[in-house]
C-alpha cells in the first residue's frame, strides 16, 4: 500500500517522480471510521501534517512518522546552505538517492518548501534561508479530543482492536510538545463510554486478511460456522474487511461454494497463504453488495420492506438511518412509514430489529415478513402465558 501526492510543482523546478511513501512494513493496523464507513488501516505513526503558514485550501496531508522525521534531517542540512547533492543527502538520511527524490517532491508538493536546485553549484538550497519544515499544530480541542480518545480506548476494554489503537495513541503521543496540561482527571468525570459486546478477532487474522486484500491474495480459511456448528475448510479470494457495528467480517469469493460469502473474522481459526493471487470481478462493487443486505444479513431475491412506526416512536426514528436506501413518509396523524430495499435472506434480521420495538412499530410488506413478525410475537407472547 502506498500513499501518493499528486504532480503539482512548479514549472521551474526540474521534473521529478511522484511521492511514493511505503506502509507495507505496518505490522500493526489500526480501525477508523471516516465518511459512515470503517476501515483497517496500518498504524505505525499515522499522523496528520498541519501548517499554518503554507496554503490552507488544501487538506492536511497524512505522512509516515519515520518520513517525516527523515524530512527533518534533510531540511536541516538544506538549511545548512553548502548546496548538498541528492547522494549527499541520501548519505545524511541514510536512504538512496531516488528516495531522497521522493523526499524532495514532498516538500515542493506537500509543504510548499521554497526549494530549487543550482545548476552551476549542482546542488539543491531553500531560496528563503529561513524557512522551516512546519511543525505539528494542535488546537485546543483537538488535543482535548486526543485525550478523550486516549480516555475511551481504557473503558473499551481489551478488544484486539482497541488494543492496537492504544499502540497508536501512544505513538501519536510522542509527537506532541514536552510540556502539555490538560486536566484528565475532569475529562474522565465529563466523557464516559460503554462496550459493545462483540465477538473478538484475533489481531493477526485482521493484518492477515487486510495484507491479503491489499495485495489481492487467495488464503486457505479454517472457520467455524456458527449457523451449521461445524468447522470447514476452504480457500478464499479477501475482496475487503468490514466492520458493521464492531464487528469485523471478511467479505469473500469463496471457492467452495463458488460465490462471495461474508466470514466474520473472530470465527476464523486459522488463515495460511496459498502462494496464488487473484483478480477481483470487473463488476465488483463493495457499497453495492453491502447495500443489497441489512446489517450482515443478505442473499435471495430483491424484496422491498415497509413499516410504520407509531406517533410517540416515529419522533425518534425520523433521528436515524436505518438502511442506505430508505425513504420516510409522514403520515397525518404523526406516524413514520419507512421503506427500503433489501433481500430475503435479510428478513430474518430484520424481523430481529423490529421486535425491539414492540406494539409501536409492526410490518406492511412484505407478506413473508408479516408472517415471520406474527410466529415470533406468537411464541414470545407464549413464554409469559404462565406468569
Amino acid at each position: 500500500m502506498y500513499l501518493c501526492k499528486e504532480d503539482h510543482a512548479p514549472h521551474h523546478t526540474p521534473q521529478l517522480p511522484r511521492l511514493r511513501l511505503p506502509l507495507r512494513t505496518a505490522h500493526e493496523f489500526f480501525a477508523v471510521h471516516t465518511r459512515g464507513e470503517n476501515a483497517l488501516l496500518p498504524l505505525p505513526g499515522i499522523m496528520s501534517v498541519m501548517n499554518s503558514k503554507t496554503s490552507s485550501t488544501r487538506p492536511p496531508q497524512r505522512v509516515h512518522l519515520h518520513a517525516y522525521e527523515r524530512l527533518s534531517r534533510l531540511c536541516a542540512e538544506l538549511q545548512r546552505g553548502y548546496y548538498p547533492t541528492k547522494a549527499r543527502l541520501a548519505h545524511v538520511v541514510e536512504r538512496s538517492p531516488r528516495t531522497v527524490q521522493n523526499y524532495l517532491r514532498a516538500l515542493l508538493n506537500d509543504f510548499d518548501a521554497p526549494l530549487a536546485f543550482d545548476p552551476v553549484k549542482h546542488g539543491w538550497y531553500f531560496t528563503d534561508p529561513a524557512w522551516r519544515l512546519p511543525s505539528i499544530v494542535l488546537t485546543e480541542g483537538e488535543l482535548l479530543s486526543f485525550f478523550a480518545a486516549e480516555r475511551m480506548l481504557r473503558r473499551l476494554g481489551a478488544a484486539s482492536e482497541v488494543q492496537l489503537a492504544r499502540s497508536a495513541v501512544r505513538r501519536l503521543a510522542a509527537l506532541l510538545p514536552e510540556e502539555v496540561v490538560v486536566d484528565l482527571g475532569a475529562l474522565e468525570d465529563a466523557i464516559s463510554f460503554a462496550p459493545e459486546p462483540v465477538l473478538d478477532a484475533s489481531p493477526e487474522i485482521l493484518r492477515q486478511l487486510t495484507t491479503a486484500a491489499m495485495r489481492h491474495q487467495t488464503l486457505h480459511m479454517h472457520y467455524y460456522s456458527q449457523y451449521r456448528a461445524e468447522y470447514t475448510e476452504r480457500d478464499v479470494d479477501v475482496l475487503i474487511l468490514h466492520n458493521a457495528l464492531g464487528e469485523w467480517y471478511a467479505i469473500c469469493y469463496d471457492h467452495y461454494r463458488k460465490a462471495v460469502r461474508d466470514f466474520h473474522a473472530g470465527r476464523i481459526l486459522r488463515l495460511s497463504e496459498t502462494g496464488r493471487t487473484f483478480t477481483p470481478p470487473a463488476d465488483w462493487d463493495p457499497q453495492a453488495y453491502l447495500r443489497r443486505g441489512f446489517g450482515m444479513f443478505r442473499g435471495g431475491q430483491d424484496v422491498v420492506v415497509e413499516v410504520e412506526f407509531d406517533v410517540a416512536q416515529a419522533r425518534y426514528a425520523r433521528e436515524r438511518t436505518f438502511h442506505p436506501t430508505q425513504q420516510r413518509q409522514d403520515l397525518p396523524d404523526g406516524r413514520l412509514r419507512l421503506t427500503f430495499e433489501t433481500t430475503e435472506a435479510a428478513l430474518e434480521q430484520v424481523a430481529r430489529w423490529l421486535m425491539q420495538y414492540g406494539p409501536q412499530a409492526r410490518a406492511l410488506r412484505p407478506a413473508e415478513l408479516c408472517e415471520m413478525m406474527r410466529q415470533k410475537l406468537t411464541s414470545a407472547a407464549a413464554l409469559y402465558g404462565q406468569l
